[in-house]
């Protein structure tokens, strides 16, 4: 085997040994960027769809260096065949994106098999731009670019290949001829991108990941379930403030609101919007004010997140945000891809002061015949006869001063889960004591509720955007008090302050060195670099929708109006084309380095006055200066003379060695 592997790299470089054919050259430069074609959809196609190209593309590699016979049309016939069966068995439909997709990656399997002249090659390049196209499809991450760069080029390169008759050129040379080609279309694509009309949305719409992404979060909860994500990194949002941040204290982002609990799961109210909007009272505190923009992950819900409390929202394209009932804030469609809005909240409020009875009702409600010792509790704490801010007090101090600790991995709690805990394990998340906190606080008819999101951030010191990640989820308790309203209660505070105070990396488990960046420094600035990159390339390139282009040409002068615009478009493209025409058509010509030699010896004896004439033969003008030339140097014009006319006239392709040795000649040529 190592004879043929020996024989297969040298093909790649072009010295063919003369058991290699040209078309097998070429099938063996073309097979990388083939694969690296198909590499960005693996993740996104079934295993099976993968396997199957692995084994396709095995198989025609392994033919490719062995010099045997294609299989013959039956045998392709039964393998498209059997594809489309598995894609329909699969998908149900041969038809729509994703059963597309799957199908163009069998069928690249399939055409490699029968990949023989060079029309066959063509269909093969062609196949794999529209798979790259596709790619963007699943993904529009700079890793996704990154590779579909890389497969472009060499696409490019293995059609350079094609274009080769018996003299080929090395593969640096054709990269870097590919290299100069991409770099003369990035200007035409750059200017393309930015002054390409808008509607509102990015140019792609929305991608696979998007549509299957999902918060961290859920519609419900179920205590653990937001453990599960104390140590996820990945980012649910962005935020960018316009002046000054909020303490790590106020950062409390909220979502959505339970109040419907079963003994185990809490949900939100069946019918919310039957309760009527809870009124806002926002204090006169400019300092209290805080304006920022949320660049929010996809998540297939429609929440969105904010500071307590948002006064305004403006969710882009989405249009205005909508408030519910219980303060959150969504959008009007569920988000499958990435947006930006814009937010104003106020950290000093009052909400809900006119609530009612009726109001207040169903944030009272327990099922029967769970946690009868939590009800015991709370019903010897109402007998004391103290008000409900005291008891909330009571609640809080028990939290703080019995041996309560905050842990992301607690253990198992039985059908009553809140008598369990507060009697028993005494050990949990945020979940646990928000849930404990309110089946207290209702058992003692005291209005209380649920409300989950994230709290705290951290600042990238690089872009200045603050990132809040899954393992920033977080559960709080809100209580109704006469004459307050709705008031925020954090029981995890109670337990573990620095939850609160410097965010979840301060938190039992966490890594004090690793939040001080005392150790590991230089991690966190990576992490921190590539994540700003990765910002940077969200907000310009996924996100440049109409009001970021507006944006962007207002500041140049450009009115950014539909018609106008691509009207600019239009004359600037056309204004470069014809630049770079006048630049690469004028004519050229082009030296080889044997031509170059010859040009370098006759300058040298133009330069003592013996000047050759644009009709004289390489002998001629040697015959006609050869007496004005001493013997040593005649010697050498003559030598030099045959060595170029055999190198020029005799010879179909000259040496390089041949060509070198020549230039070294002329070089020591002194007339």
């Amino acid at each position: 085997m190592t004879r043929p592997l020996r024989y297969s790299l040298a093909a790649l470089g072009g010295a063919m040994g003369a058991q290699w054919e040209r078309e097998r050259r070429d099938t063996l430069f073309l097979m990388l960027p083939v694969l690296a074609s198909v590499l960005p959809h693996l993740p996104h196609i079934p295993a099976w769809a993968g396997i199957a190209f692995g084994v396709l593309f095995g198989w025609r590699f392994a033919l490719v260096l062995s010099g045997r016979w294609l299989p013959r049309a039956s045998v392709r016939w039964v393998a498209a065949i059997g594809c489309c069966a598995a894609v329909y068995a699969q998908f149900g439909t041969l038809f729509g994106r994703e059963p597309g997709v799957v199908l163009l990656v069998l069928f690249l399997g399939v055409k490699l098999m029968e990949m023989q002249a060079r029309r066959d090659l063509f269909v093969v390049i062609f196949l794999c731009f529209f798979l790259l196209l596709t790619a963007f499809f699943h993904s529009q991450s700079i890793a996704t670019a990154a590779v579909v760069l890389v497969a472009l080029h060499g696409l490019l390169a293995a059609m350079l290949t094609m274009q080769y008759r018996r003299a080929e050129a090395s593969i640096a040379a054709r990269s870097k001829l590919v290299g100069s080609m991409l770099a003369q279309a990035l200007p035409l694509a750059l200017v393309a991108f930015v002054l390409f009309p808008r509607a509102g949305a990015p140019l792609w719409g929305t991608s696979t990941d998007a549509n299957r992404a999902t918060t961290g979060l859920s519609d419900s909860m179920t205590i653990g379930n937001i453990a599960q994500l104390g140590e996820s990194e990945a980012i649910a949002f962005r935020v960018q403030f316009d002046g000054p941040t909020p303490p790590n204290a106020l950062l409390y982002w909220r979502g959505p609101v339970f109040g419907d609990f079963d003994g185990r799961t809490w949900r939100a109210l069946a019918a919310p919007r039957r309760l009527g909007a809870a009124r806002i009272e926002a204090a006169d505190e400019p300092s209290q004010r805080f304006s920022y923009e949320v660049t929010l992950e996809p998540s297939g819900r429609d929440w969105l997140f904010a500071l307590e409390m948002p006064l305004q929202a403006d969710a882009g394209r989405y249009g205005a945000a909508l408030r519910l009932p219980d303060l959150q804030l969504v959008a009007s469609a569920p988000l499958h891809e990435r947006i930006r809005y814009r937010v104003i909240s106020q950290a000093s409020f009052r909400i809900g002061v006119d609530e009612n009875a009726e109001s207040l009702r169903p944030w009272l409600a327990l099922p029967a015949g769970f946690d009868p010792r939590a009800h015991a509790l709370a019903s010897r704490w109402r007998a004391t006869g103290d008000g409900p801010e005291a008891l909330v007090a009571r609640a809080l101090a028990m939290f703080r001063e019995q041996p309560f600790r905050y842990t992301l991995e607690p253990p198992p709690l039985g059908r009553d889960g809140i008598d369990d805990f507060l009697f028993e394990t005494r050990a949990g998340f945020c979940e646990h004591y928000a849930s404990a906190f309110v089946v207290l606080m209702r058992a003692m008819s005291i209005p209380a509720r649920i409300v989950t999101g994230y709290q705290g951030g951290e600042r990238n010191p690089i872009d200045d955007f603050w990132l809040v990640r899954q393992a920033d989820a977080h559960a709080w308790a809100e209580v109704w008090l006469a004459g307050r309203g709705w008031v925020r209660v954090d029981p995890t505070a109670a337990v573990d302050p620095a939850r609160i105070e410097h965010g979840r990396r301060l938190a039992p488990g966490a890594s004090a060195q690793a939040a001080d960046g005392s150790a590991f420094a230089w991690l966190h600035r990576m992490r921190f670099g590539f994540e700003a990159i990765g910002n940077a390339w969200n907000q310009w390139v996924l996100q440049y929708d109409g009001s970021r282009q507006r944006s962007l040409l207002s500041k140049i002068g450009i009115d950014a109006g539909g018609t106008r615009l691509a009207a600019l478009l239009a004359v600037v493209l056309a204004a470069m084309i014809a630049g770079a025409a006048l630049l690469t058509l004028r004519p050229r010509v082009v030296r080889t380095p044997l031509e170059r030699c010859w040009d370098e010896f006759c300058a040298r004896l133009s330069a003592i006055g013996l000047g050759r004439m644009p009709h004289e033969t390489p002998s001629s003008f040697l015959a006609r200066i050869e007496r004005a030339l001493d013997d040593e140097p005649l010697t050498q014009a003559r030598r030099i003379v045959a060595t170029y006319e055999r190198l020029r006239y005799e010879v179909v392709e000259p040496d390089r060695e041949a060509v070198r040795n020549l230039r070294l000649a002329v070089q020591a040529f002194q007339p």
